[in-house]
């Protein structure tokens, strides 16, 4: 049989102090939402849904996440981009995770600019044609906010900076979410991509649940935002040999040059071309089928086909959706049909799946 291998990505986490049989329950809660919104899109697509029998795995590595992030803050000072673009010394591990984050500030706000003339308020456009600039007098260095005071409210050091916050606003807005939270994801994701032990403790939980299926099944790997890059790792170091059936990918920042520098399988620190597609991935069209919806900040840099080298032309297939009222949950984009079939289409034909 296929074997529907679902990856989710950050802020999944219990709360702490939860009972461990309630982090199961938590757990198999969100599989069963994937599913279900899974199914929604197949009905709509007039495909037959996925089978109670067909085997379903979701690796849940939310809380060993969050527990990873705290125990390496609780060692030391946390990714401070205001401290970092001072110049102050700062521990290798901490100066990485920055470096990243800073990134993932640049690569997302690149397509944004502000008129200084109407109110410093930022608009869409359509190229990166201007970058973001500081008021007159705003502490900058190249770009990234230096060293200010922690404000009342204690939000992050991106929040500080009238200009950036301004910035973060408008990205929050067309997000849906709040600009808080639109911090703590890049604060997240540097985590994962900057700090190696952070990255190793979600690919062990990752790579064992693909361990367990037998290594001559086909799988059809799903990643969600954060997921889909754990999903390129997983796939580029774990998964050598495995028959791959399909590859989907939904609200995914893999189209960023900064998360492309620092895959397994990406150009590193010197960023010479795109992150290739895993070698594991079939070399045919339609391998792996993206799901982006073209309000979600996340999926900025989107479609992501161009920006991956592709074993052949259109092994990706870039699908624009309307994921509702939330442009970045996964469950408006498994609902929607043109993403749901081919995954549909891939389980139900196992290692023939059609291109």
């Amino acid at each position: 049989m296929t074997t529907l291998f679902l990856i989710h990505g950050r802020g999944q986490h219990t709360d702490p102090g939860i009972p461990p049989g309630q982090v199961v329950e938590h757990a198999e809660a969100l599989r069963r939402r994937w599913l279900q919104a899974l199914n929604t899109g197949l009905r709509d697509a007039g495909r037959p849904t996925i089978p109670d029998a067909a085997p379903v795995m979701f690796p849940f590595y939310g809380d060993a996440f969050r527990d990873a992030v705290a125990e390496r803050e609780g060692t030391g000072p946390g990714p401070d981009l205001a401290r970092w673009s001072t110049g102050q010394p700062m521990p290798a591990g901490v100066q990485e995770i920055c470096e990243v984050k800073a990134g993932l500030l640049q690569d997302i706000t690149t397509p944004l600019r502000f008129d200084p003339d109407a109110g410093r308020n930022p608009v869409a456009a359509p190229h990166p044609t201007a970058a973001l600039r500081p008021m007159p007098g705003e502490p900058t260095d190249e770009g990234v906010p230096a060293g200010v005071g922690r404000p009342w409210w204690e939000l992050d050091e991106l929040l500080r900076v009238p200009w950036l916050r301004a910035a973060l606003q408008f990205v929050a807005e067309r997000a849906g979410v709040s600009a808080r939270v639109i911090e703590e994801y890049f604060t997240d994701v540097a985590y994962y991509l900057g700090c190696a032990d952070v990255r190793q403790t979600v690919l062990a939980i990752v790579e064992r649940a693909l361990a367990d299926v037998p290594r001559d099944e086909p799988v059809v790997v799903v990643g969600h935002s954060l997921g889909s890059v754990v999903a390129h790792d997983a796939l580029t170091r774990g998964a050598r040999g495995r028959p791959i059936a399909l590859v989907a990918t939904t609200g995914s920042p893999l189209g960023l040059p900064v998360v492309q520098r620092h895959l397994l399988g990406g150009a590193g620190s010197a960023g010479e071309g795109p992150a290739p597609v895993p070698a594991v991935v079939p070399d045919r069209r339609s391998a792996w089928v993206n799901g982006y919806d073209v309000r979600d900040v996340v999926a900025i840099l989107n479609p992501l086909g161009p920006r991956l080298k592709q074993a052949l032309a259109g092994q990706v297939r870039d699908v624009p959706v309307n994921a509702g009222e939330e442009p970045h949950a996964v469950i408006g984009h498994l609902e929607n049909a043109a993403v749901a079939e081919p995954i549909g289409r891939a389980v139900l034909a196992g290692s023939r799946a059609c291109p």
